[in-house]
């Protein structure tokens, strides 16, 4: 019989996680693959649909400005992080069904409203499961669990891409919208009854005055820590706020315009669905092979060389599309298998990008520093769907990813000078909890 609290196991902490990732990757998946899809079969342009995607992630890079309300607005009576998470799980799910009712060609503005209101809960509810597995979870089990979190957040965008566009191929794109909305449904009952926060017990009741006072203190705080950590622990770390700006590598299939582009070569809902689901397999094996072959190798160099592999399918397209004057010089064959060929090079550098940030850490201020590393990196996910988007529509895919492709070499010439932390930034421990991890 399940115990009524799962993270008192150390398999159920493991599967707890896991699960509460996997609500994380879901919406992200519907809004990346399945509704960029239907808006673009709606007649939406390359740039808006970016616009839109882009969207979906400038929460995940400003987070840490609320992130300390978790810590400080503890909701004691309410289950304490738990409480957190099923109020985010319960917004995230009404704001997902104000989503399915707009006419996306008549108020785009009213749905990146909405879009930047549902992440927002989203990005809120990462900052409560963090928060939640850094209490909860044992020093020797950590790694393993971040294994299945990031593995979950695979398998959410696969439900959420992948799965709903199987669905929407058999039953229609409304029918998509009440299948998200189950699985996230599915989750917070699996909250309700599984999941209880252990800090709770035997503890009274906490009531936090001044609450906003201790948000501005805690902010003020992240700020220091975050400029002590980046500017004041030698080179590498100042090295690495550009690095982390700069493109990951191409990634241009992996952005907007990838799913655009398959519309427009006549891709069906389910061949769409199909090479998703390929690519979320592929891309967690890519994880997994890279991680291991930088440790091996060398990380900077093994991140290197991942960034520039990212660039041989892309060109590979990318000159198909200039040669025949569009896209009549590909087959949705050839899209298929430089796709898949992506999705394992762009799995391959995030265990080691990963690892690289954590080696550019200050020890000192490690959960801060690494916070803000995380936040940059989704900002830069945020501009480049933006200004991807709007050339294609000006200037064609052909030309967008050869301007993707030749902007890895930018990072790739910051590598070198990646080198770990070499001084402790001058600054105190924070009294305060540590601010959770960035997804």
């Amino acid at each position: 019989m399940l115990s009524r609290n799962l993270l008192g196991s150390r398999s159920g902490r493991l599967a707890t996680f896991g699960i509460l990732y996997v609500s994380e990757g879901i919406p992200l998946g519907f809004a990346a693959v399945a509704m960029a899809a239907y808006m673009r079969r709606q007649g939406l342009d390359v740039a808006q649909i970016g616009a839109f995607v882009g969207s979906f992630y400038l929460p995940w890079a400003f987070k840490w400005a609320w992130a300390p309300l978790v810590d400080l607005v503890k909701l004691q009576r309410f289950g304490g992080r738990k409480g957190w998470i099923v109020l985010c799980q319960a917004l995230m799910i009404v704001t997902l069904f104000g989503v399915a009712q707009v006419d996306y060609a008549r108020n785009f503005d009213l749905l990146i409203t909405l879009v930047l209101v549902h992440n927002f809960f989203s990005a809120t509810q990462d900052v409560a499961i963090d928060s939640l597995a850094i209490n909860t979870l044992k020093e020797d089990e950590r790694a393993t669990a971040n294994g299945f979190m990031f593995g979950g957040a695979y398998i959410g965008q696969g439900l959420g891409g992948g799965g709903a566009m199987f669905v929407s191929q058999q039953w229609g794109f409304d029918v998509s919208f009440l299948y998200v909305s189950l699985l996230l449904t599915a989750i917070f009952t699996f909250v309700l009854i599984f999941v209880k926060d252990p800090s709770l017990a035997g503890r009274v009741t906490e009531k936090t005055a001044n609450i906003w006072t201790a948000l501005v203190t805690n902010v003020r705080t992240f700020a220091r820590e975050l400029g002590a950590g980046f500017f004041q622990s030698g080179m590498g770390p100042m090295v690495g706020v550009a690095f982390a700006l700069l493109p990951m590598g191409a990634m241009a299939l992996s952005s907007s315009i990838s799913s655009t582009m398959q519309v427009d070569l006549g891709m069906s809902d389910g061949q769409i669905a199909e090479l998703n689901i390929y690519s979320t397999i592929l891309s967690g094996l890519g994880c997994v092979a890279g991680g291991w072959a930088a440790d091996r190798y060398g990380q900077r160099k093994m991140l290197a060389a991942w960034y520039l592999l990212t660039t041989l399918p892309t060109l590979y397209l990318a000159t198909a599309l200039a040669t025949a004057g569009g896209l009549e010089g590909i087959t949705i064959n050839q899209y298929f298998v430089a796709s898949l060929v992506f999705s394992l090079c762009m799995g391959m550098h995030y265990g080691t990008s990963a690892a690289v940030f954590m080696g550019l850490t200050n020890p000192l201020v490690a959960a801060t520093q690494f916070t803000g590393y995380m936040a940059l990196k989704n900002l830069t996910i945020s501009y480049t769907n933006m200004w991807q988007g709007a050339l294609a529509d000006s200037q064609g895919y052909a030309t967008v990813m050869y301007i993707d492709a030749a902007l890895v070499l930018l990072p790739v010439l910051l590598v070198p000078f990646l080198r770990p932390s070499t001084r402790a930034a001058q600054l105190p421990l924070s009294k305060g909890a540590p601010l959770p991890e960035a997804g």
